[in-house]
């Protein structure tokens, strides 16, 4: 796929911000007292913005952004509808939350509200998840660790902003980067859980994507006889080999997992392992995340293979 940076901007962006959302609204509701009024509020409202950032980015990506309304239109049969929709409702629900917290409210509303931003970013998240996971014409975003990578790297990149927010007032709280720390090393394990899948998973071939993996053989004939492409379709470039016929070289696409995984993973672990938790060095550990993270998502985007390529001359995705 051709990767666009208002898509990947939108899945990095707003991922951290959802993620920062949630755990800020946990950490108030069950452990009150470990995060001041102060981080809770402006934490959560930088993870609103965040989402909000991203959510408008997407729209970019649209030959004509004005019919992004038409997004809500299938609740009940698309991941992209049941996405924009439960966004709209996180909006009032966590704008409300946040302003309770910034007058100092506390209570059940505050709880009830922070239980309802935290359900409702979790939905939103998954529903941006399955978006990819859902469509089997990619087999590289077919995959139960599509939607483990999108909620890991959120809250990954979230705990990390959430720490920057707390040691900008005080000293961070162990067990904020202790959790910081689990989240890290999960998401690292199921990036390369899902890296090693790519690499192990059946090449999805035109005989398996027309329905006859095994050939066909005409009554009497002595052997089965393999589907093949007798014309590409096309004799210059479409939409469609513009869109979906991007080609990655294998060399190219090693460098840069080489450097997601060490922006994105290998130099915040190891601060959040070695370092005493001040706000620039948290600051600077959260930034090289959310870089890595932008690196890991173009190559998302960019390697994966569509289906569709196999009717333009592709042997196998």
């Amino acid at each position: 796929m051709k990767p666009a940076f208002s898509i990947i901007f939108f899945t990095v962006g707003s991922g951290a911000g959802l993620g920062l959302l949630a755990l800020t609204a946990l950490f108030d509701v069950f452990a009150s007292g470990v995060l001041s009024s102060q981080v809770v509020w402006r934490s959560a409202f930088l993870g609103l913005v965040l989402t909000a950032a991203g959510l408008a980015s997407s729209t970019m990506h649209l030959a004509n952004p004005k019919n992004a309304w038409r997004s809500f239109a299938r609740v009940r049969t698309s991941w992209l509808s049941r996405e924009a929709t439960l966004a709209v409702a996180l909006f009032p629900v966590a704008g409300l939350y946040v302003l309770l917290v910034a007058r100092g409210s506390a209570g059940v509303g505050r709880s009830l509200l922070a239980l309802a931003s935290v359900a409702l970013a979790w939905a939103v998240l998954v529903c941006t998840a399955m978006i990819y996971a859902s469509l089997k014409s990619i087999r590289q975003w077919h995959t139960r660790w599509t939607p483990v990578n999108y909620a890991l790297l959120g809250h990954w990149s979230g705990a990390l902003l959430l720490a920057t927010a707390a040691s900008a007032y005080a000293a961070a709280p162990p067990a904020l980067l202790a959790l910081a720390g689990a989240l890290g090393f999960a998401a690292l394990a199921a990036k390369l859980a899902y890296w090693y899948a790519l690499v192990r998973g059946a090449p999805t071939t035109l005989s398996h994507a027309i329905g006859v993996d095994s050939g066909v053989r005409a009554p009497g004939a002595p052997e089965s006889v393999r589907a093949r492409l007798f014309e590409a379709g096309h004799s210059r470039g479409t939409f469609l080999t513009d869109e979906f016929g991007f080609v990655l070289a294998r060399r190219h696409a090693r460098w840069l997992r080489a450097i997601a995984l060490a922006l994105a993973f290998a130099v915040p672990l190891v601060y959040l392992l070695s370092v005493e938790a001040r706000w620039q060095a948290t600051l600077a550990s959260a930034l090289c995340c959310m870089i890595g993270l932008l690196v890991e998502r173009w190559l998302f985007f960019a390697e994966a293979r569509h289906t569709v390529r196999l009717y333009h001359g592709e042997a196998r995705t």
